[in-house]
Order: C-alpha cells, then sequence, then structure tokens
C-alpha cells in the first residue's frame, strides 16, 4: 500500500509525528511519501536533532521525503 503524509506545520511535535508513523508504516512493508507544503517547509528545513535521526532513518528505510 502506498501512503502519503502530508506535512503542513512548522511545529516540530508534528513533524516527528509524522516521522515516528512513517517508519512505522515502513516498517509494516508500505511504501511511504512525505510531502511537506507551506509551514511544512520550513520544519524539513531546520530540523531539530531527533527529527533529523528520524528524518536519515525514513529514508534509509527507502521512504521519501519531498517538498
Amino acid at each position: 500500500m502506498k501512503i502519503a503524509v502530508v506535512l503542513n506545520s512548522s511545529d516540530q511535535e508534528s513533524f516527528n509525528n509524522a516521522l515516528r508513523f512513517s517508519l512505522v508504516a515502513l516498517e509494516e512493508g508500505h511504501t511511504v511519501e512525505i510531502f511537506a507544503m507551506g509551514k511544512g517547509v520550513e520544519a524539513l528545513n531546520q530540523p531539530d536533532e531527533k527529527n533529523l535521526s528520524l528524518m536519515q532513518e525514513v529514508i534509509e528505510r527507502n521512504g521519501k521525503i519531498v517538498a
């Protein structure tokens, strides 16, 4: 199954939730793409340390993050 996660908030906690959800979906064998739009692009450009680590893990598991 393909899953699209839309990130439209610059809030780091919301970004963290999107990343954790994506990792669970990837672990279950789904294809995941995170789409950042509007203020969500700010979260991608300035992730905190925890979210940067989660972003790397999503990418390593073949998830996609696009803005």
